[in-house]
């Protein structure tokens, strides 16, 4: 079932639903946008046209491989990251798009507010390179004018 929860700034909704496909997983992968930090990876995509459920949609999963320990351990890690994401995606995601937060072996570990600040520092790092994408696609008129010269 789709979590609602409310933006920081209090007006916009946004909805949290799980991924669980294998393919949207290789999706999001495929796409190569991600954020590496200690304790977890964050890869992001956008939704798919035919797969966007409705606006202020983001869809997350979540994965700990057996390199992150026992499954007890593994389980841990899961529930620390959704944990995380409950408390900050709503107010720094971008609706419309896929995120996959993998677990690395100091996620069980890492206290809760080193694992927040691990997050909200890949979302920016991720908005920023996106925005940085955007500005490449956009012809830059200096290299034209040196041309001229």
């Amino acid at each position: 079932m789709p979590q609602v929860l409310d933006k920081i700034n209090g007006k916009d909704r946004v909805t949290l639903s799980v991924l669980k496909k294998r393919r949207d997983f290789l999706r999001i992968a495929a796409a190569r946008t991600k954020w590496v930090s200690k304790s977890m990876v964050v890869q992001m995509a956008e939704t798919p046209a035919g797969q966007a459920p409705g606006p202020g949609q983001i869809r997350v999963g979540y994965t700990a491989s057996k390199k992150v320990g026992n499954a007890v351990r593994r389980n841990r890690a899961k529930r620390r990251l959704r944990e995380v994401v409950r408390h900050i995606l709503p107010g720094q995601g971008w609706p419309g798009h896929d995120y996959v937060l993998i677990a690395r072996n100091t996620s069980a570990d890492t206290p809760f507010d080193q694992l927040i600040r691990d997050f909200g520092w890949c979302l920016r790092r991720l908005k920023d390179s996106r925005d940085n994408d955007k500005d490449s696609k956009i012809p830059d008129k200096e290299p034209e004018e040196k041309m001229k010269k």
